[in-house]
């Protein structure tokens, strides 16, 4: 492994590729360990632990993305399906199941292709582009179109939630101020000027998605901008991540990007997936115990109370060498894995909460990166990384990029 000028590492020639994206507290061992602090905490990095833990529905609740603060504001809302557990969770995932089903998201395949195709001609050699607002701008016109959002392709739909998932950065200045004032209007414009809009259009005629589903159900304007917000930081936020994240690694690598080329479409997906294992978009799973739990240790069975977090380190679990193998910290398309274990491993979740959309964000990505990478690109070095607190996961900003006349 050698370190290179931009501040990245990469394997000897010849080797596969190494995670670009690090923390200082990251490591492999213990499979399960006590996290200091004033309540209980265990931190997961075995994969046979964390997916014992993902399929105990009856002994767990989702506790990550600000579930334990649910319900605590002034006004009640039903909660959106990340967060629902039991019988009401299971009716959710039955009733949206179809908006996943194998036959409707291949039916977005000429879809995705003309707006991938559409949106990358913005990159141009006269000029740099940040990458980061294409892939947010494919993320939201493609998850609009589940949740039934008619104003996807509107860039003024894209700066609003690009302008809500912004991380609080602080400061006094008058842009600092400003920043935050337009970042806590954020939700006021996008339920007015986007989810409205489509609430009224729906019922005057129902369509086949989202929102027209949480009319058939009942569910109030609130509950149905609290859905479509959950839908949009699992849809729009992560799956940016997922192709910023590969462009990354592909510009940043000769051979993986020659062999992406080279490859047919089960063989890029197989690619942009191998970067999604080594580079989880979400870096930690909560859970919250609600009923004692026995767990294997190191040393031998632990005993965890009622109310203690359960940490599961996905950034550990997906690199487990027991499940992916030599070189679990390489980028290495289409390893060979534990039997039963996916090309993800455990990137996209497990057990009831598994992402329903994940064939739909593969497909996406593969779609894009590949419309991308046509023709030759030059990036103008190293993405800005900062590290969300809410998805335990990173967000990358300004990987600019712009094509190279004539090189292919």
């Amino acid at each position: 492994m050698t370190a290179t000028a931009d501040g990245q590492t990469r394997g000897a020639p010849g080797t596969c590729p190494v995670r670009k994206l690090t923390q200082p507290d990251d490591g492999l061992v213990p499979d399960l360990a006590s996290v200091d602090g004033g309540a209980p905490r265990w931190r997961i990095r075995s994969y046979a632990l964390a997916r014992a833990v993902l399929r105990r529905p009856d002994g767990t609740r989702q506790a990550g993305f600000g579930a334990d603060g649910l319900g605590a504001g002034p006004v009640r809302i039903r909660p959106p399906i990340l967060y629902l557990e039991g019988d009401a969770h299971h009716a959710q995932r039955r009733a949206s199941a179809r908006l996943f089903a194998p036959r409707v998201v291949e039916g977005y395949r000429d879809w995705m292709q003309e707006t991938a195709d559409r949106l990358v001609v913005e990159v141009r050699p006269d000029r740099w582009t940040d990458l980061s607002r294409l892939t947010m701008q494919m993320a939201v016109e493609v998850t609009s179109r589940v949740i039934g959002l008619d104003h996807g392709a509107s860039p003024g739909m894209r700066r609003r939630l690009d302008e809500f998932f912004e991380p609080t950065t602080g400061g006094s200045s008058v842009l600092a101020r400003w920043g935050a004032a337009r970042r806590s209007t954020a939700m006021l414009r996008f339920f007015l000027l986007d989810v409205k809009p489509a609430i009224r259009a729906r019922r005057r005629r129902r369509r086949d998605d989202l929102i027209s589903r949480l009319l058939d159900d009942g569910y109030t304007d609130l509950d149905i901008l609290t859905e479509c917000v959950t839908y949009a930081a699992a849809g729009m936020a992560t799956t940016r991540e997922l192709m910023t994240v590969a462009v990354w690694h592909l510009l940043d690598d000769d051979a993986l990007l020659a062999r992406y080329r080279a490859s047919d479409r089960d063989g890029r997906v197989a690619i942009i997936e191998e970067v999604l294992r080594l580079e989880p978009v979400v870096g930690h799973l909560l859970r919250r115990t609600t009923e004692p739990l026995t767990l294997d240790g190191p040393d031998g069975p632990v005993d965890v109370p009622v109310g203690a977090l359960l940490d599961i380190d996905l950034r550990a679990v997906n690199a487990d060498g027991r499940v992916a193998g030599d070189d679990p910290l390489g980028l290495c398309p289409a390893r060979p894995l534990a039997r039963a274990v996916g090309p993800v491993v455990l990137a996209f979740g497990d057990g009831h909460h598994r992402c329903p959309g994940a064939p739909l964000a593969s497909m996406e990505a593969e779609i894009f990166v590949s419309a991308l990478l046509r023709d030759d690109l030059a990036a103008a070095g190293p993405p800005r990384v900062r590290w969300n607190d809410v998805s335990q996961g990173y967000d990358l900003r300004a990987l600019r990029v712009r094509r190279v006349p004539g090189a292919r």
